[in-house]
């Protein structure tokens, strides 16, 4: 466990694979990136065919953590 004094932070890079989650995804991955510790979230779409690619196209533009 790191020191609450110490000069080093937790770092967590997430991939999280999709795959026809539009009416989800949006949420799970506000949710992960709400924890201090989450530096990166890599979503990985799997050619989802109800619209997932567009949400995460919409999140990606705000949010530098995210890559899709």
């Amino acid at each position: 466990m790191i020191p609450e004094n110490s000069p080093l932070q937790p770092c967590l890079s997430v991939i999280m694979p999709v795959f026809n989650e539009a009416a989800t995804v949006e949420e799970v991955i506000r949710t992960v990136l709400l924890q201090p510790v989450t530096q990166e979230l890599i979503v990985v779409d799997d050619c989802s065919s109800d619209g997932t690619l567009a949400v995460l196209e919409r999140m990606v533009s705000g949010e530098p953590r995210l890559k899709v």
